[in-house]
């Protein structure tokens, strides 16, 4: 799928190798021999040959990373991975997320994800799996108003896509030129968005 499409920016959530639970043990170091490029990662749940996280990878060099742990409560420690990626383009700041389940917990990290987008002198771009299937709730309540664009389309689950859990927000001058999933996808049970950006 990721040859097929061939992105210059990747963001990839529950990245599990967590064998003791029937996934692929060393699915970090997977992604980091094949993919090559550009890489940051932020292992979640960090246990040697079994973590489980979510990266961030791009064909361009990647400037200013930092992994931010994001405010709870939650069961799981939340983390997003923010960093300038240097394309033949301009500077792209991209903020690769998966947020919590619980309601509150996905308050205060939109609310974190607002500030940060608030702040950036870069445009910028915040995707992932953001666990909020309502337009209504509170993370595009929190990042739309800040956003110039943005695409939510229904993504969850693969089979059937009904619930908006995937998404983009854009800020600054960075412009959609189209987005959509991709139907063909069948590696995990969301299908993955794609999206043409313009940042001339």
């Amino acid at each position: 799928m990721i040859e097929r499409l061939s992105p210059d920016i990747l963001a990839l959530q529950e990245v599990d190798g967590r064998s003791h639970l029937g996934r692929r043990a060393g699915a970090f170091e997977f992604f980091l021999d094949a993919l090559g490029g550009h890489v940051a990662q932020a292992r979640t749940v960090p246990r040697p040959g079994r973590d489980h996280g979510h990266l961030l990878w791009s064909r361009f060099p990647l400037e200013e990373v930092v992994v931010h742990v994001l405010p709870g409560p939650g069961l799981e420690r939340r983390a997003a991975i923010e960093a300038v990626v240097a394309g033949p383009h301009g500077p792209l700041r991209v903020i690769a997320v998966h947020l919590g389940l619980i309601p509150r917990a996905r308050a205060n990290q939109s609310a974190f994800l607002a500030a940060r987008m608030a702040e950036s002198a870069e445009p910028v771009a915040v995707t992932g799996d953001f666990n909020d299937w309502r337009l209504s709730g509170s993370v595009h309540r929190r990042l739309a108003p800040l956003s110039g664009e943005s695409l939510t389309p229904p993504s969850f689950p693969a089979r059937r896509p009904i619930l908006r859990f995937d998404r983009l927000y854009l800020r600054g001058a960075v412009r959609l030129v189209r987005g959509h999933v991709d139907a063909e996808a069948r590696a995990s049970d969301h299908r993955p968005l794609v999206a043409d950006l313009d940042l001339s």
